[in-house]
């Protein structure tokens, strides 16, 4: 090592502000000390010359929070004496620049004070290299080490030229429970002469070997160990052996996450179902904001305060970047709740429900909205529309204020009975069998299905042709069925394909390309068929409980009464939702409208981008057409917001944690009993029931005709749009969610077992890999 004895800082009074450049080339014209020359020359050669890296090392007295990483350069693949020196004199003149000028003036530290030495280190042929974090340096997550990793030098990952194998591991038991593969875009590696170059072409093997995984995780705790602190660790893979290259502390480590309580981890399994794409400015300010503060109106009759929208989504400068709601709190009103609840209840049947006027008066402000001529309306029309689509979704929602009442009675009074007679295990099966909007979409797709494997041209173009071409190819060869195919859409296509919560995302009326993959799946093979409802099985076996069938008749009389009271809980809820979501086709072609004017504006560039502006902003650009100054600002801001989400795009949204997961490594939540060694993912039960068949990875509706009929369905969440997959699969694992989940209700439904809250199954399963899904215990076993 070349010390900071060595290094001889300029006379800073003969510079000006401003004198970094000039300070920089003094140094490099400068010849390096004799003595030191001397030195630098010896150990060179006691390493035995070769390739070596030149390494810039930093530092201010007494400021150790200051690691001034990455502000200095590094040479590597640096090959004979002269060039060692020159680069050593580089490595000087590098605490020069103007980027470790800034890093200095942002932390207040005196230039004078800076001091820098020079590693020099024999050169690795990294096979692999790249970071390792002894802790998450995004979450603050002490129980977790982060990786990055990337063929050849490591100068790919730490310059940020790569996306990275990425790797998260628990530390208690060094298992990875999430793992990215890279994209490689380029490899560095050693050029013979000396330096580097870059390559575009990767090596036939890309990914991190498994017992390297082990070695560095071993590695880099003995160094957090000895340190006594989060470390940043460079490393280098050669030969079957791990090189640790240099180690910091990470600074500006958040806070460690505090654990969640169960009913965190509860919220946090329903809002990764609900959120599961993060939300754009206008998304929150035109839909989320509006609708929330609907739903919070409505609950506050119940006694329970909603905390505001800036409490839910965690924002820097309008972008989201993680959702982690405070817990509701309840109100005086809780007291006047029961009686609200059996007032409301007295007055509004659940059975009648759909003859509500509030039904047709929303279905036909829609309808009007179709009619409308989006491309010829003026801006201040475009606004009213946005304005309009919220209003329609809270009268949609005041429906559930008028009719949950009696069925939530109704549902009390069940799990009463079923917790005295001891069968609280068929309340799922028992209520469901409901006809709802969503059931009725799901039975169009399957006569749709039939009608395409009726006709065997019809069957042949849809087998020929991929998703995105069947559209065009349909309207060559059978327009009859195109029409049928029109007519499903315009009433089913405002169905949200990924959540009711966002505006920008597209709906079924916007993708048929989506739902024409989803057919194409569905006519490749008839659907199983349907075998005795789960509601009616559940029900037989509720009522041969002694108690029911030699007891009063009263007693039945009441338990059915109940039942059916309790079922319309299911219809109202899904249905009141298909009505909510029915403004969102037309509010997203309103913005992409606008979007496409501001890009013949000059303010954008694209329509899409649109979805980076807040409503208010566009409430702004009224007077029409902008300023220069208006437009200049608004597209800063598209661009710095554009920026900031794409650099969020690994991070998730929610932080979700599976119960019995304790910093990423699985705990034993059987103590006392003798735990399956051969489990394979553990979650929580959300649909009973036994089954066994090969897996299918499904990432996104765009996949959805990819599921045949047999195979296990694993999925990050699901939303009304994925029911028709559920009457093929064999059973469900999902990422999220909860017993109340969309997966779980549905699966529930069709008699099929559910696993939920399992975190990686996307990521641990794999197509074709056959397992054994237990939806009693929550766990998804290797196939017998």
């Amino acid at each position: 090592m070349v010390t900071t004895a060595a290094y001889r800082p300029p006379d800073l009074a003969r510079f000006e502000p401003g004198r970094g450049e000039a300070v920089r080339r003094a140094i490099e014209a400068a010849q390096v000390p004799e003595p030191v020359a001397d030195a630098v020359r010896a150990a060179y050669r006691e390493l035995g010359g070769g390739a070596v890296a030149v390494r810039s090392s930093a530092t201010a007295e007494d400021l150790p929070e200051a690691t001034f990483a990455g502000q200095q350069d590094t040479f590597l693949h640096v090959v004979g004496e002269r060039e060692v020196l020159d680069a050593v004199r580089r490595c000087w003149a590098s605490l020069w620049t103007d980027r470790a000028i800034d890093y200095r003036d942002s932390h207040g530290i005196d230039h004078g004070r800076a001091k820098i030495a020079v590693v020099v280190q024999r050169m690795v042929a990294a096979e692999f290299a790249g970071v390792a974090f002894t802790s998450d340096p995004v979450t603050g997550d002490r129980h977790t080490m982060v990786i990055d990793a990337n063929p050849g030098l490591g100068e790919a990952v730490v310059s940020g030229l790569v996306t990275p194998e990425h790797l998260v591991v628990g530390k208690r038991r060094s298992r990875v429970i999430d793992h990215r593969s890279g994209r490689h875009e380029v490899v560095v590696r050693p050029r013979p002469e000396g330096g580097t170059e870059r390559v575009t072409e990767p090596p036939p093997d890309t990914e991190l070997p498994a017992h390297a995984v082990r070695r560095l995780v071993g590695i880099a705790k003995d160094i957090e160990r000895h340190f006594g602190r989060p470390q940043d660790i460079e490393w280098a893979w050669a030969g079957g052996e791990m090189y640790v290259l240099q180690t910091r502390p990470i600074t500006a480590l958040p806070a460690q996450p505090a654990s969640p309580g169960r009913v965190r981890r509860a919220m946090a399994g329903m809002l990764a179902e609900i959120v599961p794409v993060r939300p754009y400015p206008i998304d929150l300010t035109a839909w989320a904001a509006p609708l929330l503060g609907s739903v919070g109106k409505l609950i506050e009759a119940v006694g329970v305060a909603m905390p505001p929208l800036d409490r839910f989504f965690v924002e820097e400068d309008d972008v989201v970047v993680r959702v982690d709601p405070p817990l509701p709190r309840l109100t005086w009103r809780v007291l006047t709740a029961p009686l609200h609840f059996v007032r409301t209840a007295r007055h509004y049947d659940p059975a009648r429900w759909r003859s509500d006027p509030v039904v047709g008066t929303v279905r036909g402000h829609v309808r009007e909205w179709r009619a409308r001529d989006i491309g010829g309306a003026s801006w201040p029309e475009l606004l009213a529309l946005l304005d309009e689509g919220p209003t329609l979704a809270a009268r949609a929602l005041e429906l559930r204020l008028r009719y949950f009442p009696r069925t939530v009675l109704a549902l009390a009074g069940l799990f009463v009975v079923l917790s005295v007679l001891r069968r609280r295990r068929l309340m799922g099966a028992l209520l469901s069998g409901v006809d709802t909007l969503t059931t009725d979409a799901n039975r169009a797709l399957e006569d749709l299905a039939a009608t395409i494997r009726a006709d065997a041209g019809l069957a042949e173009t849809f087998v020929r042709h991929g998703a995105d071409e069947l559209y065009a190819a349909l309207a060559r060869s059978a327009p009859a069925f195109l029409v049928g195919f029109d007519a499903f859409l315009d009433r089913y296509g405002h169905r949200d394909m990924t959540t009711p919560l966002l505006v920008t995302q597209p709906t079924w009326r916007d993708r048929p390309d989506v739902v024409l993959g989803l057919l194409k799946g569905l006519a490749a093979d008839p659907p199983p068929p349907l075998d005795a409802r789960p509601a009616e099985r559940a029900e037989r076996e509720l009522f041969a409980h002694p108690l029911l069938r030699r007891g009063p008749a009263f007693l039945r009389t009441t338990v059915r009464a109940l039942l059916r009271q309790a079922r319309w809980f299911q219809q109202v809820r899904d249905d009141t939702r298909f009505l909510v979501v029915l403004p969102l086709p037309t509010m997203r072609w309103a913005l992409l409208e606008m979007g496409g004017r501001l890009v013949a504006a000059g303010v954008l560039d694209a329509p899409e981008d649109a979805f980076h502006l807040r409503l208010d902003e566009l409430r702004r650009l009224a007077a029409w057409p902008p300023t220069p100054a208006l437009r200049a600002e608004l597209h800063e801001r598209v661009t710095r917001r554009r920026a900031h989400r794409a650099r969020l795009a690994g991070t998730p949204l929610v932080r979700t944690q599976r119960i019995g997961e304790v910093g990423g490594d699985e705990v034993d939540r059987d103590r006392g009993r003798d735990r399956d060694r051969d489990v394979v993912l553990r979650g929580t039960p959300g649909s009973a029931g036994l089954a066994e068949g090969p897996v299918r990875v499904v990432h996104g509706v765009e996949e959805f005709g990819s599921l045949r009929n047999g195979e296990v369905l694993v999925a990050r969440y699901t939303s009304p749009a994925w029911t028709p997959l559920f009457r093929r699969a064999a059973a469900v694992v999902v990422d999220t969610g909860g017993v109340a989940s969309h997966a779980a209700i549905v699966a529930r439904e069709y008699g099929i077992p559910a696993v939920m809250a399992t975190v990686h199954a996307t990521t641990r399963l794999a197509d074709g890999q056959r397992v054994r899904v237990d939806g009693d215990r929550g766990v998804v076993l290797p196939a017998e």
